[in-house]
């Protein structure tokens, strides 16, 4: 075979890897910046809408007032105009989250560790209002927000917090009930204990 159609081959694969290669970094490279600035939405919405003082305004209104102004089972485009704009703003909030979490875009973590309890607790109450308005509207009124909640649920964040290992004090009021670092710690032991003891026995009765 001709050393130059050799070579003109090699060079030509050679090329066509290098291609592939820096199209395979470059599309990694795009992921990775399409996540954080993911992520970057995701901490704005959990910290600068949740803490401004509207949204304070409307939650405290459709936690603790809405149900006393208006009957559960109202569509939400029939509540009178203040308490639509309040309901409004908590549910999209939070159809926004569940949103993130639907499209895979930030760690569900993230999301059901900061707003997975007052999802919950809104949802309880905004939930007869919603419904109502999906049967007029249709299925996908506000899914992402039930969505949201049924994770939330699935997860609370007294179980997802364990295994994220965060770190507790040895010690709470004992009146509270509340399980401490140091009953973490002892509630593991017996478990790697009795695991290590099994193995033991079960290589001495080999």
């Amino acid at each position: 075979m001709d050393v130059a159609i050799v070579t003109n081959a090699v060079v030509a694969a050679v090329s066509v890897i290098t291609v592939g290669v820096s199209v395979f970094f470059a599309l990694r490279q795009l992921r990775l910046s399409q996540g954080a600035n993911h992520t970057l939405v995701a901490i704005e919405l959990l910290t600068r809408d949740r803490m401004s003082d509207v949204f304070l305004d409307s939650q405290q209104f459709v936690l603790t007032e809405l149900r006393a102004s208006c009957p559960p089972g109202l569509r939400v485009s029939d509540l009178p105009p203040e308490a639509r704009k309040h309901v409004n703003r908590i549910a999209l909030y939070y159809n926004g989250l569940g949103q993130m979490l639907a499209f895979d875009v930030v760690d569900p973590a993230l999301l059901i560790g900061t707003g997975g309890y007052r999802a919950r607790e809104a949802w309880s109450v905004l939930e007869p209002y919603i419904l109502a308005e999906r049967a007029a509207r249709g299925e996908s009124y506000l899914a992402n927000f039930e969505h949201l909640v049924v994770l939330a649920t699935e997860r609370p964040w007294s179980v997802a917090v364990r295994k994220l290992g965060l770190r507790r004090f040895g010690s709470y009021p004992a009146s509270l009930g509340l399980v401490t670092g140091a009953d973490h710690a002892a509630a593991q032991a017996p478990a790697a204990d009795s695991v290590g003891e099994r193995g033991v026995g079960s290589a001495g009765s080999v």
